[in-house]
């Protein structure tokens, strides 16, 4: 572009901003700046303006193109340029523009730092080129000192700096990854070892030849250890197996010994000494050697690289340690197998027994159900001879006789009650052997429990018994003799475990289409803690000593209750009675 009073203003003077030249000029490698602009003035006062400023102890350097197709030629020469100052009207109205596309687009470099510069900012507006250009910074040739373009200059690098070593890092991290991957297959602690050598010198550059070994503590025959090679690349191919001291120089062989020691990193020009930790099996260190020194993010990625495998390391300690126990397993399985055989046949001596005696409880069993068929049938018959002989003996006694009339009470109540003896056992036994029926008719239910309660007024005439039965249904479709036998438990359970003078209270109601019966006493009452038990088989609580009873009378109960489609509760209060409710259809 022609030169004007805008070029003039770009590099005008301004007062106290711009940093005087130090005498000596700055000798490192120069920071290379390319400048697209079609004026060779605006390369020449860059190039002036910019030879009395260095950064981080680096001079500046101008790379000339006068228009974007010769940067084009010049970017495919050099595509490390850190900063391109670029002019947007050259060859055409939007070269600059154009040119921007190309280095981000078609070449792919995201790292470069373009700051556009222009003299006709109407040209390309800063709102628009900033959103739809990727750009880094705009800047009108008016507004840009020296002191500005130094800033701007200084910024950009920085910038690149950071991309280049976050670059670095992440190709860093990438060989970790692929490096680190394989050593997860590997299973013995040699190969292991040898193969994380291998990759370990393909995180940092090592050439084409590098230089690695592997030592760690290794137990001698005395009980000693001795710090020995166990993986060797380069020079150190063939030290393996032997101590450090033989191999390397008494100077790299006491590093390794303090990396050892004190479980430090040690970096050198030359040279860097890693300490490789884990948790549970001890260290190694690794020894490598280049020619160019290693940089601190070189230090950075050989300590995360040696950080990932430690893992690994572990895994394969643990993979050994899992040897040798899955062969100790293996012994003992096989040792176990012999006793299992062993047991086995005593089991097999101990299943016939337990057949054995399971007959003899069968055959047992069977022999008590024919004894108490037997005394049904045998018993029966002479209580029922008993009772009527009470009974003719009492209408005579009432006329001839009537103190006799309270010891046939007597005698009928003990018949009633050996006769409800028998009728609970053989009842539980039907039960047991899932052999009982539950025939339902339908009866009178407050009759039937008031001629139930009769023999125990009877044989009890000191007791009270209190019934309520107006609110029982008149009618219920039961099995008379079941229920009766239910009502009887209950009923000579109450007088055993209550007091002499204490009433026994039957009462009824109607819930629905279920008849409730309830028989209430003011006894001992039952502990909370026996309650989930009462109901079980034989189960006979601590209030239960002293007092007559087997122990099947409430299991009888309930599974009466059951049968009829019901359900059996109970309410007690220690020290004040117990209420035991019947639930039955009608």
């Amino acid at each position: 572009m022609v030169g004007g009073l805008d070029d003039e203003l770009l590099f005008g003077p301004e007062d106290s901003a711009v940093t005087v030249a130090t005498p000596q000029r700055p000798s490192g490698l120069p920071w290379p700046v390319l400048v697209v602009d079609d004026d060779p003035q605006v390369h020449a006062m860059t190039a002036v303006l910019l030879r009395d400023f260095d950064f981080d102890g680096r001079p500046f350097e101008v790379v000339s193109a006068l228009s974007a197709e010769e940067a084009k030629a010049v970017l495919a020469r050099r595509p490390d340029l850190p900063i391109a100052l670029l002019d947007v009207v050259m060859e055409t109205e939007d070269a600059g523009l154009k040119l921007v596309r190309h280095i981000r687009e078609e070449l792919g470099n995201h790292r470069m730092r373009i700051i556009l510069r222009t003299g006709q900012p109407g040209q390309a507006p800063e709102r628009d080129v900033i959103v739809g250009y990727d750009i880094n910074d705009y800047k009108a040739k008016s507004e840009l000192t020296a002191q500005r373009l130094f800033t701007t200059l200084v910024s950009a690098l920085r910038a690149w700096r950071d991309i280049v070593t976050i670059e670095r890092n992440r190709q860093g991290l990438e060989r970790i990854l692929s490096a680190s991957a394989p050593l997860f297959e590997m299973r013995p602690m040699r190969s292991f070892v040898q193969r994380l050598a291998e990759q370990i010198a393909r995180v940092v550059d090592h050439g084409a030849a590098p230089a690695v070994l592997a030592c760690r503590p290794v137990a001698r025959a005395d009980g000693g250890l001795t710090d020995e090679i166990v993986a060797g690349l380069g020079p150190f191919a063939g030290s393996i197996g032997m101590p450090v001291g033989d191999v390397l120089t008494a100077t790299a062989a006491a590093e390794v010994a303090t990396a050892l020691a004190t479980q430090s990193n040690l970096y050198s020009d030359d040279h860097c000494v890693l300490v490789f930790r884990t948790r549970e099996h001890g260290v190694t260190v690794f020894r490598l050697e280049r020619t160019e020194p290693y940089v601190a993010d070189e230090h950075r990625l050989l300590e995360l690289f040696c950080n990932r495998v430690a893992i690994g390391f572990d895994n394969v300690c643990l993979y050994e340690e899992l040897m040798a126990l899955n062969r100790s397993l293996e012994q003992r399985v096989e040792d176990r197998t012999l006793e299992l055989a062993a047991n086995q046949k005593a089991l097999i001596l101990a299943k016939e027994r337990v057949e054995r005696a399971l007959e003899r409880e069968l055959l047992a069993r069977d022999q008590q159900r024919q004894f108490l068929g037997m005394v049904s049938h045998e018993f029966r018959t002479p209580l029922a001879i008993i009772d009527s002989a009470a009974q003719l003996l009492a209408m005579r006694a009432g006329q001839v006789e009537p103190e006799m009339l309270e010891r046939l009470a007597v005698i009928r109540g003990s018949v009633q009650r050996l006769t409800g003896l028998i009728d609970s056992h053989l009842t539980d036994e039907r039960l047991q052997s899932n052999a009982l029926v539950v025939e339902r008719a339908e009866i009178d239910l407050p009759d039937l429990i008031r001629t139930v309660v009769q023999p125990f007024r009877v044989a009890y005439p000191d007791r009270e018994f209190r019934l309520t039965l107006d609110r029982l249904p008149p009618r219920a479709e039961i099995d008379a003799n079941l229920i009766g036998l239910v009502i009887s438990n209950l009923v000579n359970n109450a007088l055993k475990y209550s007091g002499p003078g204490g009433p026994i209270l039957l009462s009824g109601d109607t819930d629905g289409a279920m008849a409730v019966i309830e028989v209430t006493d003011h006894g001992r009452g039952i502990p909370e803690v026996e309650l989930p038990r009462l109901f079980d088989r034989f189960f006979r609580g601590t209030g239960a000593s002293g007092v007559p009873g087997t122990g099947i009378g409430l299991h009888t109960v309930q599974q009466i209750a059951l049968l009829h489609g019901g359900a059996v509760a109970v309410d007690s209060v220690p020290g004040k009675g117990s209420t035991f409710r019947i639930v039955v259809p009608v």
